[in-house]
């Protein structure tokens, strides 16, 4: 029997994080429908770019809808991650500050910076801090009532872009959308890559076992990109495994110069490729050539092949495929995927 294949491996998910990557797709249409009753004032309306300000899954979900804005949108979207907000955020920016907790000392931090700007202000969060100032400003809330670690929710914290995005026209995202690319992950996950599923035929089990005890290097382009970044943190956190991430066509320009010496980093190194028939003529070219240079060095590369209808079913894939991956990873590494040691102490250093 393969390791992966024995049911009593699972007992170390003792929290339950398979059980939550497990409903993504479930999720995602819930909350989007439990968002409906989210408004946008005028002044929101009126905004000439928007920033999504958080950390962490929220992070992901601000680069998820950024994204999707991309490519159907007129307004820029762009994502902060830290203290402080870009130059250019006014009154004319509507800035959506999101944190699950609603403590992450950063997130707070561009909500404060935000205040001071006279930006207009939307809160995604469960309460918190975060709450609290936003009630004491008036500043409209969505509530996240999805109890999860907060990468496991990441269908909550996307949700209320979704409904901002629709509301503003700028995703072409609707509710038929999302509710077809939630039940296609369901499908998805539930065929071939749920631990029920055997090794023979379950992807995630097999790339997992690839990734055991290497540093993974996660490639992705377009809009794969993001997804790149998520399965990287989710090898951090879920498979307590050290990962990188970048993005072609840039990793052609500079990146791949590093396999001079890839027969030294071969014994360790894998690197995985996100690509997606939705990719432009020229970068599915390059996914090929790029994979032929990492072998020609002696360098593994796996290579996933998303089969998404539209960008949104490719986010959705490509991050079932991180999230399986990652925690059949955390079980190889005999843990519970769902700790994180290291983040919690580094968070009471902080306030100590």
């Amino acid at each position: 029997m393969n390791q992966l294949d024995d049911p009593s491996l699972l007992a170390l998910d003792a929290s339950g994080m398979f059980a939550h990557i497990r409903e993504l797709g479930t999720e995602l249409i819930r909350a989007w429908e439990s968002s409906e009753e989210l408004e946008l004032s005028d002044k929101a309306r009126r905004a000439n770019a928007v920033v999504v300000a958080g950390m962490g899954g929220s992070a992901t979900a601000g680069d998820y809808f950024a994204t999707l804005c991309a490519t159907a949108g007129e307004t820029p979207v762009s994502v902060v991650r830290g203290y402080a907000l870009p130059n250019y955020v006014s009154e004319r920016t509507l800035v959506i500050v999101a944190s699950y907790s609603g403590d992450t000392e950063e997130t707070l931090a561009c909500y404060d910076d935000a205040w001071k700007r006279g930006a207009e202000l939307l809160v995604i969060t469960s309460g918190g801090q975060l709450a609290e100032r936003a009630d004491g400003d008036s500043v409209p809330i969505h509530r996240i009532t999805y109890k999860a670690s907060p990468r496991a929710a990441i269908g909550h914290s996307l949700a209320p872009l979704l409904r901002v995005g629709h509301l503003l026209d700028m995703t072409g995202v609707d509710g038929a959308r999302i509710k077809a690319a939630g039940e296609r992950h369901r499908e998805f996950v539930e065929t071939d890559l749920v631990p029920s599923t055997p090794a023979s035929r379950n992807g995630a089990k097999q790339l997992a076992q690839k990734l055991h005890g290497r540093f993974g290097l996660i490639l992705g382009a377009e809009h794969m990109a993001s997804v790149a970044w998520r399965f990287k943190n989710q090898l951090g956190e879920n498979g307590k495994a050290l990962a990188g991430a970048d993005a072609l066509p840039e990793a052609d320009h500079n990146v791949i110069v590093g396999l001079t010496t890839g027969a030294s980093a071969a014994p360790i190194l894998t690197a995985v490729s996100l690509e997606s028939p939705l990719y432009h003529p020229r970068v599915v070219m390059r996914c090929d050539a790029t994979a032929q240079q990492f072998r020609q060095f002696g360098v593994p590369m796996e290579r996933i092949q998303t089969g998404g209808e539209s960008l949104l079913d490719d986010l959705l894939q490509g991050t079932a495929w991180g999230d399986y991956t990652s925690c059949y990873l955390g079980l190889l590494n005999g843990v519970d995927p769902t700790p994180i040691p290291q983040i919690d102490a580094l968070k009471a250093a902080l306030a100590g």
